[in-house]
């Protein structure tokens, strides 16, 4: 019976706090949605797969075998290896061509892992206007209700319900700002460290791709092995 009464009490609160209130509250369920997807979704191991995989992929391109190495990008899909695959699959182009398509490659993974963060951002902001909107909209209720007011002391029932409406919103628009804010920019720093280290990996390939050492095993030896065989006064 306690837990009952206490679940119709809630009901009274939020019957009380309008429709600014049951508004605050689908943004609470809109923007949790969005943290708990930007969550999954920003993952390193998700954005950025483990070191032996990059290791894996850079030994094929050392064996001379790129095709190999492109199918491993594939096998592990996820932005770094999508970059990775765009720059191996162009890498007999010169080093100028050889970065506008890592480049290329790069913006292309920067929609998704920056996806729904102005979203979250707006949210905040809404969630705020509308608790403060609530506020102004039930103290303007309490004066009314006060100049309505007569000797009897009806209206104090209209008062107090005007400052309920006003608190009740004012914390419901705090209590989903402020996580929603919280999350963006946490999410908005990770998005550009992730972004960052995402364009630090296809520069670093480039550099691997057009240095001479890596020519040569392309132009001479068929992998590494052959030219580990070769006596260093022929190389």
């Amino acid at each position: 019976m306690l837990i009952a009464d206490q679940i119709l009490q809630g009901l009274e609160r939020l019957a009380g706090g309008g429709y600014l209130l049951a508004l605050l509250i689908f943004f609470s369920i809109w923007s949790h949605t969005l943290i708990f997807e930007r969550a999954h979704y920003l993952r390193r191991k998700r954005v950025i797969p483990s070191v032996y995989v990059t290791q894996s992929i850079y030994a094929e391109l050392i064996d001379g075998e790129p095709e190999t190495a492109i199918q491993m990008c594939e096998r592990v899909p996820s932005p770094l290896t999508n970059i990775l695959k765009a720059g191996i699959s162009n890498r007999s182009y010169d080093e100028k061509e050889l970065k506008s398509a890592v480049v290329t490659a790069v913006r292309l993974e920067r929609p998704p892992i920056v996806r729904h963060l102005k979203t979250l951002a707006m949210l905040s902001s809404v969630s705020m206007y509308t608790g403060l909107l609530g506020t102004v909209l039930g103290m303007t209720s309490s004066f009314q209700a006060l100049w309505k007011g007569d000797q009897t002391g009806k209206h104090l029932q209209d008062i107090a319900d005007g400052i309920s409406e006003a608190l009740l919103t004012t914390a419901a628009g705090l209590i989903v700002a402020l996580p929603t804010l919280i999350a963006y920019h946490y999410f908005n720093r990770k998005a550009k460290n992730l972004l960052n280290e995402l364009e630090r990996h296809g520069m670093s390939l480039i550099r691997f791709l057009v240095t001479e050492e890596y020519k040569l095993f392309q132009e001479k030896y068929e992998n590494v092995r052959d030219w580990a065989k070769t006596p260093k006064n022929l190389v």
